[in-house]
This record gives structure tokens, C-alpha cells and sequence, in this order.
């Protein structure tokens, strides 16, 4: 616990200083690798705790910077390589913590040669389809619309831009998942993904270029950029998806869970209205999948590492755009949510998951579902 403390203060103390002297996107990088020094031996908790430290980065700094510079701090993680650089960070961290790439176990001789290539081909074409399927839907549901100004909302351009991110980033996620189902895609946690934003970027990238041509003053090179940096994220989720079956679950719900509400317009009510209910939903979902991981697995870590997941996929998305509180309500408030959500997740999963192992191992963990009368 004292390990992760000294991460999660890491986190907003480089941040702080980095961004004194104009370098704050070295900051996920620099926190990544002391979460792996700290967290030596737990490469999962290392990155997880990294991923953290943006959370607690933005939370403080926005709070210490002059009230004047209003969402800069926030929206300075999001300049190149910030946020990509907090996933950078959190992939060193696991490196630096596990000691080097992790080992698959298997034995004996792996698949053959077509199944790993099937199963590859199988990531890239899932993610290039998923990716354009939403691109094209997006456009003509007039969900994003590539305008500086937005009739109804003002300034919509970021609002659109964090859907360029997030798009790819699913496709990713639910492309490894599906590939790694195929008998050569098990323990491919690092091709598949690979080959998922592959098929990404020389599909989808181009098609965000090309749809983003329509926008005043903002070049579309930002949306081809954005549509990269998502399926990176999407990237690196989707090798933590094989990896845990936990994490899969998470990520998977989450996917299911905005897709849902992107295809029924929103839920009811106001932005305000809109930004609460997902917290709320957010919340309870990263309660429901702790515990039913920590149940299913018996162990209260693999449930928190599930239920954390999701939250932090979502927050990955939205920290990469930034607050850009000058957007209206369209980006900020959603923004500050996920950076919410994720907040309460990591509190309310542990005692889920703790709860749900005990429910079934009972308290010494040796099979029994209550002591004796």
C-alpha cells in the first residue's frame, strides 16, 4: 500500500514541477517508471497505478495553478505526447515491475503458423470494420458533425474530436477480444492488439482525415492524430483483456455500455442530468463487475483490477482531448465524470470484490460460506 501511495503522489508531484518548466508531457513517462521500481514483482498493480497518478496529476494540479489559466493544466495533459504518455508510462511500469516482456507458460510447440496469421488478419479486419462502422454511422446520425461551431452547443469541435478517440479505441478492445477466442490468438496478447491497431490505422485514420476536411480553422491532421492515439489506447487495453479475464469482462461492459448510450441518442435529461446518470452507472457497473470477478476468482485483486478497467479506459478517452472548459458543457462535463467515475470505482471495488470473495471462500479463504452455528 505504502508503494502505491508513493505512485500516486508521484503522479501530481512530476506533474506540478514538469509543468514549471513547460515539459508537463513527460510526466506519465517519468511516473511509469517509478511505478515499476516501486511496485517491483506486481507489473499489473504498477500500471494500474500509473494510470492512476494522471487522475490524481490532474485533480491536483488543477487545484494548485492559477483559477485564471481555467482548464490549462488539464488540457496541457492532452498535448503531445501527455496522455499517450501516461500509457506509455503505465506499458514501462508493467515492463520495469515484471522484469521484461512476461511469459505465455505454454509449453511444448505453440500454434501453427495459419492460425496465428488467421487470427491476426481476423484482429485487423474486426477493428478496421467496427472502427469505419461507427465512423460512417457517427456522420450520418449527425453525432459528429466537424464543426468549429455547433448551432445548439457552441464550440463543438473537441466534443468530436473525443469521439475520434474513443471509436478506434472500442474497435481495438473488441477486435483483440474476438481474435483472441481463435485457437492461434490465445497468448498473442501482444499481436493481436498490434495487428487490431494496424487495421485501424490504415482504414479508420484515413476515413477520420477525410470526414474532418469540413472543419474551420482546425486542420484534420488533430482527428487523424486523435484516431491514432485511440486505437493506441484501445491497444493497450485489449492486451490487458487477454491477459485477465477480470479486465476482459470490464473493458467489454464499458464498451457495451457507452455504445449503447451513443445508439440511443444520450440518456434523458440534460447534459448536468446526463454527466450524473453516467457517473452513477458507471459506478455501480465498476461495483457489479469487482465483485463478480473477486467471486468467480476468489480473489479480491483480480476483482478490483476488473472493476477498475473500465473506468480507466473511459478516462483514457476523455483525458486525451482534455477539459477544454471554454467547449461548453459537451466536453468538460463529461470529462470531469470519467475523471470522477474513476475516482469512485477505485473506492468502491475493493470492498465489492473483498466482500464477494468472502461471500464464497469464506473469511479464511478455504471453502467455507459461513462458520459454524
Amino acid at each position: 500500500m505504502l508503494a502505491v501511495a508513493g505512485v500516486l503522489a508521484a503522479g501530481p508531484c512530476v506533474s506540478v514541477l514538469l509543468a514549471a518548466i513547460d515539459r508537463l508531457e513527460l510526466a506519465g513517462i517519468l511516473t511509469g517508471l517509478v511505478a515499476g521500481v516501486l511496485l517491483r514483482g506486481d507489473p499489473a498493480k504498477a500500471a494500474v497505478a500509473t494510470l492512476y497518478g494522471s487522475v490524481a496529476a490532474v485533480m491536483v494540479g488543477e487545484s494548485v495553478t492559477d483559477a485564471s489559466d481555467g482548464g490549462d493544466f488539464a488540457d496541457a495533459m492532452a498535448g503531445w505526447p501527455g496522455w499517450p504518455g501516461w500509457v506509455i508510462g503505465a506499458v514501462l511500469a508493467y515492463l520495469v515491475a515484471a522484469g521484461g516482456l512476461p511469459r505465455t507458460g505454454a509449453r511444448g510447440v505453440g500454434p501453427a503458423v495459419p492460425a496465428v496469421v488467421a487470427a491476426a488478419l481476423t484482429a485487423a479486419l474486426t477493428a478496421a470494420v467496427l472502427a469505419c462502422g461507427q465512423l460512417v454511422a457517427a456522420e450520418a446520425l449527425g453525432w459528429t458533425l466537424w464543426e468549429r461551431y455547433h448551432e445548439w452547443d457552441g464550440p463543438g469541435w473537441y466534443r468530436d474530436l473525443t469521439r475520434a478517440v474513443w471509436y478506434p479505441a472500442a474497435a481495438v478492445v473488441a477486435a483483440s477480444v474476438v481474435a483472441g477466442r481463435m485457437p492461434g490468438g490465445r497468448g498473442r496478447f501482444l499481436a493481436l492488439p498490434s495487428a487490431a491497431w494496424l487495421g485501424c490505422a490504415v482504414t479508420a485514420g484515413p476515413l477520420q482525415y477525410l470526414q474532418a476536411l469540413g472543419a474551420v480553422d482546425d486542420p484534420p491532421v488533430v482527428a487523424l492524430t486523435a484516431s491514432l492515439a485511440g486505437a493506441g489506447i484501445g491497444a493497450a487495453a485489449g492486451a490487458a483483456a487477454l491477459r485477465h479475464a477480470g479486465t476482459r469482462r470490464g473493458l467489454l461492459c464499458f464498451v457495451l455500455l457507452f455504445t449503447a448510450v451513443e445508439v440511443m441518442g444520450g440518456l434523458p435529461g440534460s447534459l448536468a442530468d446526463e454527466a450524473l446518470s453516467m457517473l452513477i452507472v458507471s459506478t455501480v457497473l465498476a461495483v457489479v463487475v469487482a465483485a463478480w470477478t473477486a467471486r468467480r476468482d476468489a480473489s479480491t485483486g483480480s476483482g478490483v483490477t476488473a472493476g477498475v478497467a473500465g473506468p480507466l479506459l473511459i478516462w483514457s478517452v476523455y483525458v486525451t482531448v482534455g477539459s477544454r472548459d471554454y467547449d461548453h458543457s459537451t466536453q468538460y462535463l463529461p470529462y470531469w465524470a470519467a475523471c470522477v467515475a474513476a475516482l469512485l470505482a477505485s473506492i468502491a471495488a475493493p470492498p465489492a470484490a473483498e466482500a464477494a470473495r468472502l461471500g464464497r471462500t469464506g473469511p479464511e479463504g478455504r471453502g467455507t460460506v459461513r462458520p459454524p452455528p
